[in-house]
């Protein structure tokens, strides 16, 4: 395996002493995005064609959406702009949350409509639909489809033995992968609106166990920005971000703080993988300055931040970028998430005796 900056990076923060100051970030378009990842098919589900050529997945999803609900400005591929939208086009409830769910299973279920092999479940599912959850619906219909030989690189993720895990999607995949390499994940979700109330009994077993003690097979998985069993949890619209943000800097209750302590200590004293995440997106930046509101940087450990290179490449953006991010104890690499991935796994094999 060839030597360069980005397997230099990760062969001084991976080895077999350290590994439990390591943890993955993962994104929720890392996912979505191997899941629609025919391009064509969700391009055809838009009734207008977009000139945008930088758009990711999520961004045509959106698109998809906003066109559906007649979401009447320009910004049509900005998730937490439609969503802001249709929150206040309906009083300011959940109703955005529940029905953006209910609008990506039936996208899958379009997108599968006369597959073969899966005739029946797409009509089965039709039909109860909404008592099953997108992350089920992905299981059912055997998403995501890798080209043969490739592995899918969540699993691979998973295999390496991290005891903490983070992830801002809603959904449990990292959770399924887990499972996949006979590993008891512990899903903790972040309910960081204050006064809300999630009484039922599934919703106990989901908060945050400050006596729970995560190891390499019973890893802790940290949804950070809600889950869907609880579609009020999940940051969505732009209010939504910036609540969550005031929640987590303004918390002072030491006995159960919105962001637990071990979960703080995590983002704060280790070195961070970051996965998936888009630098022009929401979830991004308030992911970030969350981070950054629990280091320190003189003392915080290095991260890697992976990031796709624009279409439209500015060298001296990069730069500033790279700079940027170097100001903030994280390495900046260019390149797929699921490359990082493949040289994770050669960089940890490397170190086992």
């Amino acid at each position: 395996m060839t030597e360069n900056h980005s397997t230099s990076a990760l062969h001084k923060i991976i080895s077999l002493r350290n590994i439990n100051n390591v943890v993955p970030i993962i994104s929720n378009s890392f996912r979505i995005g191997q899941i629609f990842s025919d391009g064509e098919v969700l391009t055809n589900l838009l009734s207008k064609k977009t000139e945008f050529a930088d758009e990711t997945i999520d961004e045509q999803l959106t698109r998809i959406w906003a066109n559906q609900i007649h979401y009447p400005m320009a910004d049509d591929y900005k998730l937490w702009r439609v969503a802001q939208y249709y929150q206040v086009e309906h009083d300011g409830s959940d109703v955005a949350k529940e029905e953006y769910l209910e609008f990506l299973k039936k996208v899958l279920l379009d997108t599968n409509e006369g597959r073969e092999g899966y005739e029946d479940f797409v009509i089965g599912r039709r039909k109860d639909m909404h008592t099953m959850s997108f992350s089920k619906l992905v299981k059912g219909l055997d998403y995501p489809q890798f080209p043969e030989a490739t592995e899918d690189p969540l699993i691979i993720l998973a295999r390496v033995p991290f005891p903490v895990y983070i992830t801002t999607s809603p959904h449990d995949f990292l959770e399924r992968a887990l499972i996949s390499e006979n590993k008891e994940p512990h899903t903790q979700v972040i309910f960081w609106e204050p006064g809300r109330q999630y009484d039922d009994a599934i919703a106990a077993k989901h908060y945050p166990d400050p006596h729970f003690n995560p190891t390499a097979t019973n890893p802790a998985v940290y949804h950070l920005f809600g889950f869907e069993n609880y579609p009020g949890s999940l940051v969505h619209s732009e209010d939504d971000y910036m609540k969550f943000l005031v929640a987590v800097v303004s918390d002072t209750d030491t006995q159960k703080p919105v962001v637990p302590h071990r979960l703080r200590r995590a983002l704060a004293a280790s070195h961070l993988l970051m996965l998936g995440y888009h630098l022009r997106d929401w979830d991004f930046r308030v992911l970030f300055r969350v981070i950054l509101n629990y280091r320190q940087s003189e003392l915080a450990k290095r991260g890697i931040c992976i990031q796709l290179k624009p279409k439209k490449e500015n060298l001296q953006m990069l730069s500033y970028l790279k700079r940027y991010f170097n100001m903030k104890q994280f390495e900046v690499e260019w390149k797929s998430s699921e490359e990082f991935i493949q040289e994770l796994w050669h960089v940890w094999k490397d170190h086992q005796p």
